[in-house]
């Protein structure tokens, strides 16, 4: 897997609030180029460059360079040896060389836990202190050019990537597991008897690693799951230590992280990671554009471009949030060597300007969110990928290519937001903690939805329960809370009474057809949480194979219509909504609203309209 930068390329002033949103979509250039590139960069509508620092070291040439094109840079992998040690470029070997050895040790004796000594350690306070030292140096040499970022890190994790591991089990780790466990229970007899143990004194708890959890027949995960949940908090805590680093040496510098994994192993909480940072480049796999942007809307989320002809996923991704494009060009096909433009620089320069001719108005909206809730346990991937483990290849065998694979917990989740997003229904997506706090009272929720939710908490349980009581529906496609927060079976099921195991609404098995989304939207109908517009092909049936997103702006609604697929819906979709008198293109200059509101869609890029006569919530 290639090396990825993170960019965000609005040149702030010093003192700019980390808040301040971008009003337009950026194009960034990731390799280094010549004058002459950039120069041409530039004519193209390219608005920001990479400068390396790896381990906070600048060539003065380079910076020379960059100083003199006038386009902005943001700083690269300045701390990957802390964030990324498992997985970074070293001279003369592969860039996972490290933990190739690790595995290869493990084959060799899989006794020897040494191995899950992640090296440096998460937690390890000196490691910290040299990072921030670090940080502070090299903002005391950059500030005055005011960098866009500084990228702490490109493709970091916990292990490698996305890879399961069992790291870290260094002394340091686990004097801060424990410490974490402090707070988690009320006592260490209390620990004992979730974790089925004897454990006489704290200093004596150890977690349970996979071979063991692999092993047990009683169903109890526990100890397994909170190591695990331990190290998202370690990598996600280690992030943050940099992010505010940066902030007490320079209030206006960003921190970055690049390379964003799916949701899953690796430290890939994005309810943990995503505001522990200011800016996230994230490969858009298994909803982790939503999930980050529904756990930190003020993170700024980018992209990275491989190759010609992917405008319509530049499009989604500034629809759900995104504020631009990192452009990966290893063969000089965007600009050539003397500047001119190359016919992906051409194509790019066209889909940046489209863009941004919307941008503005998309990002000073708000998601116009429907009472719907999405659960995303992770306490459940972690139950769902155990399981899925107890038959075939050892676990440790598996490389972080292998955890892109699809299963139940990504699978579900990915087919109920794809529904709801062809009716028009945009959900707030909960992580446990927000559900546990009181999210579906506060956001007035009808109907949630848990897609593969194994394992729930005694506080998950009550909120869902008194959600219930009050009128709320409750959809899942297996029987939830079968495990509970930490990992340990239950002897009954807890929302055995009213969850409803539907289907006919959370079958899985791919795209929806307008048979399964009018059983989903009598359901909604039904709940009390109706979508608020009907959208429809030339016969009068369903329109299936779209992605409909809403968005408030000055007191107005507007709509976004995009295929999930080239050519996955029909040419026209008529819009049926009360009180809908006009429609007006966003995307056509000066355009002129029409009674005619029946929308043309492209193959694969977006329409964006603005709507007339419904009521600000559409409702």
């Amino acid at each position: 897997m290639k090396h990825l930068a993170l960019a965000i390329a609005l040149l702030l002033p010093a003192g700019t609030a980390l808040a301040a949103p971008f009003d337009t979509y950026e194009l960034i250039m990731w390799q280094e180029r010549t004058p002459a590139q950039l120069e041409g960069l530039k004519r193209l509508g390219f608005t920001g460059t990479k400068l390396r620092a790896t381990g906070g070291t600048i060539d003065p040439a380079e910076l020379a360079v960059h100083v003199g094109s006038g386009l902005p840079w943001f700083l690269e992998n300045v701390a990957t040896d802390f964030y990324a040690p498992y997985h970074r470029y070293t001279p003369g070997k592969s860039v996972t060389w490290l933990f190739d050895a690790a595995k290869a040790r493990h084959r060799q004796d899989p006794a020897d836990t040494g191995v899950f000594m992640r090296d440096p350690s998460l937690s390890d306070p000196a490691w910290q202190t040299r990072i921030a030292d670090r940080l502070a140096d090299l903002v005391a040499a950059q500030s005055r050019y005011h960098p866009l970022y500084y990228n702490l890190a490109d493709e970091a994790g916990i292990g490698d990537l996305a890879a399961a591991w069992d790291a870290d089990i260094s002394p340091v780790s686990l004097a801060a597991f424990r410490a974490w466990l402090h707070e988690q229970y009320p006592s260490l007899g209390a620990l004992n008897t979730e974790w089925s143990t004897d454990f006489p004194a704290w200093d004596a708890v150890q977690p349970v690693l996979t071979n063991a959890a692999l092993a047990r027949t009683d169903g109890n995960y526990a100890a397994w799951g909170d190591f695990k949940q331990f190290m998202d908090t370690a990598f996600a805590g280690a992030v943050r230590a940099g992010t505010e680093a940066l902030h007490r040496a320079d209030a206006s510098a960003r921190a970055g992280l690049e390379g964003g994994q799916l949701p899953g192993w690796g430290g890939y909480d994005y309810f943990r990671l995503a505001p522990a940072v200011d800016v996230l480049e994230i490969y858009d796999e298994a909803n982790n554009v939503a999930i980050a942007h529904a756990a930190s809307p003020n993170t700024i989320i980018l992209r990275t471009s491989f190759s010609a002809g992917d405008g319509s996923e530049a499009w989604r991704n500034m629809l759900q949030g995104g504020r631009g494009t990192v452009v990966w060009d290893e063969g000089d096909q965007v600009v050539h060597p003397d500047g001119s433009p190359a016919p992906r620089g051409a194509e790019l320069s066209r889909l940046a300007n489209a863009i941004r001719a919307v941008a503005p108005t998309i990002l000073a909206s708000q998601p116009d969110r429907d009472p719907v809730a999405v659960l995303v346990s992770q306490s459940s991937f972690r139950v769902q990928w155990l399981l899925d483990r107890r038959n075939g290849a050892p676990w440790s065998d598996r490389d972080a290519g292998r955890e892109y694979e699809d299963n139940a917990w990504r699978a579900g989740r990915r087919e109920a937001l794809q529904r709801l997003l062809a009716l028009g229904v945009q959900p707030h997506l909960l992580s446990s903690a927000m559900l546990e706090a009181g999210a579906l009272t506060r956001d007035g929720i009808r109907v949630l939805f848990l897609p593969d939710v194994l394992s729930l908490s005694d506080a998950e349980i009550t909120a869902i329960r008194a959600f219930a009581a009050a009128g709320g529906t409750v959809l899942a496609d297996t029987e939830p809370g079968l495990f509970d927060g930490h990992g340990r079976r239950r002897g009954s099921l807890p929302l055995g009474d009213l969850a409803k195991v539907s289907e006919t609404v959370m079958r899985r098995g791919g795209v929806a057809d307008a048979a399964q989304l009018d059983a989903m939207a009598d359901l909604l109908t039904s709940a009390g949480a109706p979508p608020r517009a009907a959208f429809r092909v030339p016969n009068g049936s369903r329109a299936a194979g779209i992605e409909a997103r809403w968005f408030r702006h000055d007191g107005g609604l507007i709509l976004s219509l995009q295929t999930a697929a080239p050519y996955a819906a029909a040419p026209r979709i008529a819009i049926k909504m009360a009180g809908l008198t006009a429609i007006r293109d966003l995307r056509v200059a000066n355009p002129a609203p029409s009674s005619d509101t029946i929308v043309a869609l492209d193959p694969a890029d977006p329409s964006i309209v603005r709507l007339t006569g419904p009521s600000p919530t559409g409702r």
